[in-house]
C-alpha cells in the first residue's frame, strides 16, 4: 500500500509541474514574459505550489483502486480534495484574483471545468485501454479455446 502511495504522490507531483510549466508556457506566448514575472519572483515558492496541487489532485485519484467504493464517490472525494486542495493554494500563492465576486465566481467555475476537462480525458483514455486489453484477453481466450478442440 504504500507503493501505491508513493507512487501515486511522484505521479501528482510530476503532473502538478507539468502543469507549471505549460501554463507558464503558454502565458508568455499570449501575455508576453511580463507574464512570467510573479513566478520568478519567488519562483521556489510558485513551484511548490505548483507541487502541492498536484499531490492534492493525483495523489487523491488512488480512491479509483478502492474497490468497496462506488464509482460516484470516488468521484466526489477525487473532485472535492483536489479542487479544495488547489483554490486553497490558488488564493494562498495569489494566484485567484479576489478583486471582486466575479472574478471570484469566474476562477472557481473556470477551475471546475479545467479540472473536469482533465478527468474527463484520464477516464477516456483509461477507458480505451481497458477495451483494448479486454478485447487482447477475448482474442487470447479464442485461440486457447481453438487450440484445445
Amino acid at each position: 500500500m504504500l507503493k501505491r502511495i508513493l507512487k501515486y504522490l511522484f505521479y501528482g507531483v510530476s503532473w502538478g509541474w507539468n502543469f507549471f510549466i505549460i501554463i507558464n508556457i503558454i502565458g508568455v506566448m499570449t501575455f508576453g514574459d511580463s507574464f512570467l514575472k510573479p513566478t520568478m519572483e519567488n519562483f521556489v515558492h510558485q513551484a511548490l505550489g505548483a507541487a502541492l496541487v498536484g499531490i492534492c489532485c493525483g495523489t487523491t485519484a488512488i480512491v479509483y483502486t478502492f474497490e468497496k467504493m462506488q464509482f460516484w464517490q470516488q468521484i466526489g472525494i477525487h473532485f472535492f480534495v483536489g479542487l479544495t486542495g488547489y483554490f486553497t493554494v490558488a488564493y494562498k500563492f495569489g494566484w485567484m484574483p479576489v478583486t471582486d465576486e466575479f472574478h471570484i465566481a469566474t476562477y472557481i467555475l473556470l477551475g471546475i471545468l479545467i479540472f473536469a476537462a482533465i478527468w474527463s480525458c484520464f477516464y477516456f483514455y483509461n477507458r480505451h485501454e481497458v477495451k483494448k486489453v479486454n478485447r487482447r484477453l477475448g482474442e487470447l481466450e479464442s485461440e486457447k479455446e481453438e487450440s484445445v478442440d
